[in-house]
This record gives C-alpha cells, sequence and structure tokens, in this order.
C-alpha cells in the first residue's frame, strides 16, 4: 500500500505541473525543430533528472531550482564608422561625433567612468574604375575606414533606450548587443542553494515516512550551478497564410513576393522538470539561474524473509 501511495503521489505531482493551460499565439508559426535544437544548447546538463532513485541499499534525492533574476546593470555596446580620404581625417571626424555623443551622456548622469571607446580597426577602401572603351576593369584604393564602438553602462534598464535614441543624433545607429549584469553572484549562489535544500528537505522528509528505511552513516552531496543570459534564449518566427500559383509553361508573369516580417521573442528556459522556480511571474526579462542538488543516502537492506 505504501508503495502505491507513493507512486500516485509521484504521479499527481508530475499532472499537476504539467497541466497549466496555455495560448499558443502566433509562436506556433516558429520551425519546432530549430527551436528545439537551439534551446537544447542552452540548457544546462545535469545527469540526474528524477526526483529519486532508490534501490533496496541507496537512496539519490535530485533537486533542481530555477530564479529568475532581474540585472543590476547593463551594458550597452554602439558600433560606428567613419570614411575618409586619409586615416587622420577618418580619425578626426569619428572623435569628434563621440565626443559629441559623450558630452550628451554626461548631461544625462552617465558617468565617465561607466563609458569606454574601444576602437576596433582601420581599413582601406577599394572601389572599381570601369571603361566602357577599352572594356576593362580596374581596382582603386578609394580611402581609409575607420570603426569604433562606444561602451556604456548603466543601472536602469529604461535607459538603454533613451542612450540610443541620442546616440542617432550623432549618426551612431549600430546598436550591437545589451549585456545583464549581476553584481553579487555570490550572494545569488548562496540564497539558491539554500532554496534548494529546503525542497530536498521535504522530498527526504515524504520519503522516509513512507517507506521507513534506516540511513547508514552520513549522506553525500553535489550540487552544481549555472546561470542563462537572455541573448541566447530569443526565438523567431513568421507568421503568414499565402496562396499558390501554378503558372503554365509558357507563362510570361513574374512572381513577386511580399516582405513577410519577422517575430522576434524571449523565450525563457522551460520550466518542465524544476522542483521550484522563484520569481515565475516576473514580466521583465533577466538572468536565469539554475542550482541543482544531489544527496546520497546509504540505506540499511531489509532482511529477507
Amino acid at each position: 500500500m505504501k508503495k502505491l501511495t507513493f507512486t500516485f503521489f509521484l504521479i499527481m505531482t508530475s499532472f499537476l505541473s504539467l497541466s497549466k493551460a496555455q495560448v499558443g499565439g502566433n509562436q506556433i508559426y516558429r520551425d519546432k525543430n530549430n527551436y528545439d535544437n537551439s534551446l537544447s544548447k542552452n540548457l544546462p546538463e545535469f545527469n540526474n533528472t528524477n526526483s529519486y532513485f532508490a534501490t533496496d541499499s541507496t537512496l539519490v534525492v535530485n533537486v533542481k531550482v530555477l530564479m529568475n533574476k532581474n540585472a543590476d546593470r547593463y551594458k550597452l555596446t554602439l558600433g560606428l564608422n567613419e570614411e575618409a580620404e586619409t586615416p587622420k581625417i577618418a580619425i578626426e571626424n569619428i572623435n569628434r561625433r563621440i565626443n559629441g555623443f559623450i558630452k550628451r551622456l554626461s548631461s544625462m548622469g552617465v558617468k565617465s567612468d561607466d563609458i569606454f571607446v574601444d576602437f576596433i580597426s582601420q581599413t582601406k577602401i577599394y572601389d572599381y574604375n570601369i571603361n566602357k572603351d577599352s572594356q576593362t576593369v580596374v581596382q582603386k584604393m578609394e580611402g581609409f575606414e575607420t570603426k569604433k564602438n562606444v561602451i556604456i553602462t548603466v543601472n536602469k534598464h529604461s535607459m538603454i533606450e533613451k542612450l540610443i535614441s541620442e546616440a542617432s543624433d550623432f549618426q551612431i545607429y549600430d546598436v550591437i548587443k545589451v549585456d545583464y549584469i549581476n553584481s553579487d553572484i555570490d550572494h545569488i549562489q548562496e540564497d539558491l542553494l539554500k532554496e534548494a535544500y529546503k525542497v530536498f528537505e521535504k522530498k527526504k522528509e515524504n520519503y522516509f515516512n513512507l517507506f521507513k528505511k534506516e540511513i547508514i552513516g552520513s549522506p553525500t552531496a553535489t550540487s552544481g550551478f549555472t546561470y542563462i543570459f537572455p541573448k541566447s534564449q530569443y526565438q523567431n518566427y513568421t507568421a503568414y497564410e499565402s496562396a499558390y500559383v501554378t503558372y503554365q509553361s509558357d507563362s510570361r508573369y513574374i512572381k513577386k513576393e511580399e516582405r513577410k516580417s519577422k517575430t522576434f521573442y524571449y523565450d525563457g528556459t522551460d520550466y518542465t522538470g524544476f522542483d521550484k522556480v522563484i520569481h515565475n511571474a516576473d514580466p521583465e526579462v533577466g538572468i536565469q539561474y539554475i542550482m541543482n542538488l544531489n544527496v546520497k543516502y546509504d540505506l540499511k537492506k531489509n532482511k529477507g524473509k
């Protein structure tokens, strides 16, 4: 009877975690094969995924906890380039734009310590002279191109769009990336381990209350901690329905396709299989932290009849 009760408990736990209703939305148009493959690359690899693994002499209790955490700081990287006849003119012109932008940032309250200008490259630009009379094409050097990145750190997500808007006044349009940063990783790891331990205590109590096993010696434990940044969690799809046209072999019509807009959206780690998810209702995109705790017990074997 105890075994049946325990089995029923596991089945109901699994059913409840999977039975929450979901509205599909237009994301159902995504390529599911590509989605599954890309998502699997981002997830941490844990050896044990079952809640319990037990034999007549061993018990392993597994706990997986996920925390959604908003970033403390954001690092925005903007790119710009300048073309000119000589490297000196290109550098002078690009620096003029950057200095104007930095001055604007200062007026917005961004400190100089939170701004860094990264020199990326300086390259020659080539073009072609086409002589129609001799039907020759001759390559020539047209000038030089200088590229730099401006890296800015802010502590409010709302500042990112303001910075991008102000940058456009200085012909800075390339938004390269936004990095999400949490300052105290050690503290987050410690809190997440405590949460995992609370879940473990409940699982352990449930098991031994049901099976009345006797522990031999001291348990051994292992834990794994990892985090996933938003940049690897975005998916995309193109949602549309289109008619099909059949052409005759002698048709002179040209088929022109309309541009279909592609939608990108944040799709974090699937909550399936986790014992606890912290801040699962927070809509803000942040960093996902995962703690895996495994505890192994040696058990006294039951005496045979």
